[in-house]
């Protein structure tokens, strides 16, 4: 870690030698990863990496440059570079000028235990976890990552920002002769991971992966767990609960704000204060983070923003810029769904005959985003439940379905939710949810 006082003195500093507004966003830090499969570690790695947005404004012209190196002298000469292709672009009539001072509500994204979780710890954990898929004779492969990292704004406009962010990841999957099983955990805090119960669960399931059976298609009771939801979060965040999308029209949010898309039982927000993970409390051009209720009790309710589609928009910004030259404009950085009152078990016990799935395999959110229709294929154990029991394992099964229509269709949501990350402080909040009449198309066959 540089340090709070150290980064922001070396952008203040050149901040000073700034022709014109100016503003600096550093993204920098340090993360470790240990590989195994076969129950074998074969690989410790480290990363340090440091990323510095210049961005330079002439008027309404904005021009950015990039640069690795925390020095005044490197970040002057970025300026000046950006600045002479602020010069050269067209305006953006919508750029609404850089920021003043801003106020935050604090986030707890660090703790000190993570980035100290060194390869002798993760060691020790995965031992422990390879014995015990051994005494099945199940082999288990994945990774296990711990980092940190730190991101700051400074610009000539007086805002100034910090926040250090810890996260721990790690992804197991179980294997033996017939079938496997997949299972993630992330959290800021390494020490909050329940390793023993992660591991438990993936065997357990490995256990029951076994002498598949082929199910026709059709339309059936579906109990999704939350590494299901979390792929089909991701895809929604850039496809319907963004700015791209709504202001293209390619969101089935646009032009249909207040109207019922969902059932009733089903809210969606993007908050960056939830117990399980926080997140930034402010974005990439400083503005503080807000909460955004995105679908309210099924009803549509807004999109995040950041200042030049807020302007776009004729509405106010809510703290979901990207960093500088980011695609997919303002999306989601914490995208979550409200708990139920079930729980995984209690959905599997309700069900008369239907498919648990654990994992998807691939997802494409392409097909209709108007109608956000997406297709995908299940993976690492997909079951059959019959009279609340589970009774088979099924073969891999393709899915093609509306999520307007899945989430109209949802009788359970389970109270306890999981996360997941998508980089540093970008998490998916997500419980477990049952939907009934979700269409299958098909088997996977080799």
């Amino acid at each position: 870690m540089i340090g709070k006082e150290k980064i922001l003195e070396v952008l203040h500093a050149a901040l000073e030698r700034a022709e014109g507004p100016t503003e600096l966003v550093f993204m920098g830090g340090r993360s470790e990863l240990t590989r195994f499969t076969r129950s074998q570690i074969h690989q410790h790695v480290a990363e340090e990496d440091t990323s510095i947005y210049v961005k330079a404004v002439e008027g309404k012209r904005v021009g950015v440059a990039r640069t690795n190196r925390l020095s005044v002298e490197a970040l002057v000469a970025a300026e000046r570079k950006a600045r002479e292709m602020a010069r050269r672009l067209p305006e953006n009539p919508h750029f609404p000028g850089l920021l003043g001072p801003q106020e935050y509500t604090p986030t707890q994204t660090y703790c000190e235990a993570t980035p100290r979780f060194g390869p002798d710890k993760r060691a020790e954990v995965l031992a422990g976890i390879f014995a015990v898929a051994g005494e099945r004779k199940f082999e288990v492969a994945g990774s296990f990552s711990v980092s940190e990292w730190e991101v700051a704004l400074a610009n000539t406009e007086g805002l100034e920002a910090y926040q250090p962010v810890t996260g721990a990841e790690i992804g197991l999957v179980v294997t033996s002769g017939e079938g496997m099983a997949r299972v993630d955990a992330f959290s800021p805090d390494v020490e909050r991971i329940d390793f023993d119960a992660l591991a438990e669960r993936a065997i357990s399931r490995c256990a029951l992966d076994r002498d598949q059976v082929e199910l026709p298609p059709g339309e059936y009771t579906v109990i999704l767990e939350p590494a299901c939801l979390a792929e089909i979060f991701m895809w929604l965040s850039f496809t319907a609960f963004g700015s791209e999308a709504f202001l293209s029209g390619q969101s089935f949010l646009a032009g249909a704000l207040g109207e019922r898309s969902m059932g009733e039982n089903v809210t969606i927000y993007d908050s960056a204060w939830e117990p399980e993970a926080q997140g930034l409390p402010f974005d990439f051009e400083g503005t503080p983070k807000r909460k955004v209720v995105l679908i309210e009790r099924g009803v549509n309710r807004g999109v995040v923003f950041d200042r030049v589609s807020a302007a776009k928009a004729k509405a106010e910004p809510t703290g979901h810029a990207g960093p500088p030259g980011s695609p997919w404009g303002a999306i989601p950085w914490n995208i979550c769904m409200e708990p139920g009152d079930s729980s995984l078990e209690e959905m599997i016990a309700s069900c008369k005959r239907g498919i648990l799935v654990s994992n998807f395999h691939y997802v494409n959110g392409y097909l209709d985003t108007k109608r956000a229709l997406m297709t995908g294929m299940t993976r690492y154990g997909t079951f059959l439940v019959e009279n609340g029991e589970i009774v088979r394992a099924l073969a891999n099964l393709r899915w093609t379905e509306s999520m307007l229509r899945a989430f109209s269709r949802v009788v359970a949501i389970s109270k306890e939710r999981e996360v997941f990350a998508r980089g540093g402080a970008f998490t998916t909040v997500v419980p477990a949810v049952m939907i009934e009449g979700f269409t299958f198309t098909g088997v996977q066959r080799e």
